[in-house]
């Protein structure tokens, strides 16, 4: 393992990094969760249980690992708590859970105001955010009207920050007919939060600098998935910061160059929850028996998620957008019973063949175009090693390999932590 590693969201999220990410911790002083709030979920199985989590880095499961909820995130320390009690109450410390002064909070202004924009919309138009606050707390991020997690060891500043920004938000609550945000109500809850965070709110970059220049393996963790970004994703359809390798890099403050290797995640074949095009999408018995064997749905909504075949021309430009230096497959064993399983190779949009991911718009209008190979119709959840999979798994495997233009390190064949194959 290099001393710096990325985990990246290959697809539209939920590929299966929270599983990755368990495994790599164990090897690791330091984990960051570098972007996004608790708008979506890890899914994490080991030896303490079945976990959930959507803000909590998933290196909390390691005593000797330091977890960092980092720069670019944004937190609403009420979910934290809830997140903290459904972990603590299976024998988990969390003493090594940290939060970066500069991460901004999300507020119950953010969660009102996000819920209404989202129903105001026609149903065709609406994005499929879960309600959370999310994109609100980054637009008063953008437009430097935030509140962030340093303020509360000064709730003072606070005050003045929270006196000067709520005659606009309670302008905006007002025309979506929700009631108005009392400053009074708000400084009891930053109280509240301040008594039980402040001692875990930190500056975190000299840690984070003092753990690279002495060598310490440091995992970088996003959320979603580069097609979910807000820059190269299926905008409007997208999360509102960059769950890319660039993203990284800025939520966690460790350079680009200082990033040794970045991992690209992907389910072996295709997920996606929320609005937006999905090329792939199968409405028959394939997608159902893919959700149904994959368990796939939201691991914070609960929504059942859209599923279709693997898109390599989707995960080709995940790959060049971010960088990938390997791949890791996962839920390989879903495919097991599959006679016929197929790969989406490129599209067609209005009678032209396209090897490439075009914008948005057209992305609306494609129809993929595949190639079948045939299924192994074994069971791979035994296998640990390439040579105990099938020859037909091996040869799905590497054509993934070779349309995605990026070596396979691993291939994840169940939930569990030994369930996953390493490559040579």
């Amino acid at each position: 393992m290099s001393n710096v590693v990325s985990i990246v969201g290959a697809q539209w999220g939920d590929e299966g990094k929270g599983r990755m990410i368990d495994y790599l911790a164990q090897s690791s002083q330091v984990v960051i969760r570098f972007q996004g709030g608790d708008n979506a979920g890890h899914t994490v199985i080991n030896d303490k249980g079945k976990f959930a989590l959507h803000i909590i880095p998933s290196g909390i499961f390691n005593p000797d690992t330091m977890n960092i909820v980092g720069a670019g995130t944004v937190v609403n320390f009420d979910t934290m708590s809830e997140e903290l009690a459904s972990i603590t109450k299976k024998g988990v410390e969390v003493d090594n859970l940290f939060i970066d002064v500069r991460a901004h909070l999300i507020m119950p202004y953010h969660r009102l105001l996000d819920g209404a924009q989202e129903r105001s919309k026609s149903e065709k138009a609406q994005i499929g955010t879960t309600g959370r606050g999310i994109g609100p707390c980054y637009s008063d991020k953008a437009t430097r009207s935030g509140l962030r997690a340093g303020d509360l060891h000064d709730l003072e500043f606070a005050r003045t920050r929270l006196e000067m920004l709520l005659p606009q938000k309670n302008r905006e609550l007002a025309f979506y007919g929700l009631p108005e945000a009392d400053i009074e109500e708000l400084m009891a809850l930053l109280e509240k939060w301040a008594a039980a965070y402040r001692d875990k709110i930190i500056d975190t970059l000299p840690v984070v600098r003092d753990a690279y220049e002495t060598g310490q393996k440091i995992l970088l963790e996003g959320q979603l998935g580069v097609m979910r970004d807000l820059d190269w994703g299926i905008y409007p359809y997208t999360t509102s910061s960059s769950p890319t390798s660039g993203g990284a890099a800025v939520g966690s403050g460790l350079g680009p160059r200082r990033i040794d290797e970045i991992i690209g995640v992907t389910k072996v074949y295709s997920t996606s929850v929320g609005g937006g095009p999905f090329m792939t999408e199968l409405f028959d018995e394939d997608g159902e028996k893919l959700r149904s064997i994959g368990k796939e749905f939201g691991a914070t909504t609960g929504r059942p998620r859209r599923c279709g075949w693997f898109d390599a021309v989707a995960t080709e430009f995940s790959c060049w957008i971010n960088g990938f230096t390997a791949l890791a497959l996962t839920k390989l064993d879903v495919l097991d019973t599959f006679e016929t399983i197929k790969i989406c190779t490129g599209y067609m949009i209005g009678g032209e063949y396209y090897n490439h991911l075009p914008e948005t718009a057209l992305q609306e209008l494609a129809k993929p175009v595949y190639e079948e190979h045939k299924g192994w119709m074994s069971d791979t959840t035994g296998a640990r090693s390439w040579d105990d999979l099938p020859k037909e798994a091996q040869a799905y495997c590497r054509r993934i390999e070779e349309l995605v233009g990026c070596p396979i390190k691993y291939i994840s064949v169940g939930p569990e932590r030994d369930q996953i194959i390493i490559m040579d």
